[in-house]
């Protein structure tokens, strides 16, 4: 019987170095460089299952950050103010707590309503005041508001000047 081309054809006996190594606690490529397999599919089927050794596992930078912003959400914050307390991204604040339940709302959207116009009631108020004195202004001055006004030093061309 010819040997098989395949130089993974023992998979089964591979399978068990991978896993033996797995638990004494190797990484990926020290088990890579060992049982000189370099094909990495092949390589996770042989150790599927088995958890990767904790010195592996990186700490994530913001665990800090996370857990209060997951504490937050739950007072009923929002993301604006959440990301504005930690000094972190919206989309951060997004992805670590988009499965906890939304706040309720502050207001109904009657009251949203009502703050809405009230809002632009004073916005209004001030642009109107605003034109009003440009108006009363313009009109000290002995000209209309839409009316340019003259160029400073008396010259009446920016071209004529230097002629």
């Amino acid at each position: 019987m010819n040997p098989s081309p395949n130089r993974y054809a023992d998979f089964e006996h591979l399978r068990e170095q991978a896993v033996e190594l797995r638990r004494e606690g190797y990484s990926l490529r020290q088990i890579r460089d060992e049982l000189k397999v370099f094909n990495n599919d092949i390589l996770n089927q042989l150790v599927k299952g088995e958890p990767p050794p904790a010195w592996t596992k990186r700490p994530n930078a913001k665990d800090d950050l996370r857990a209060r912003a997951r504490e937050l959400r739950l007072q009923g914050w929002t993301y604006d103010r959440i990301e504005a307390e930690l000094g972190c991204s919206k989309s951060s604040v997004s992805l670590w707590v988009r499965d906890l339940p939304r706040p309720e709302p502050r207001y109904t959207p009657e009251e949203q309503r009502a703050l809405m116009h009230e809002g632009l009631a004073r916005r209004r108020a001030a642009e109107d005041e605003n034109r009003r004195r440009i108006k009363a202004d313009c009109q000290g001055r002995g000209r209309r508001a839409h009316e340019p006004r003259p160029f400073p030093g008396g010259r009446s061309s920016l071209l004529g000047g230097g002629l």
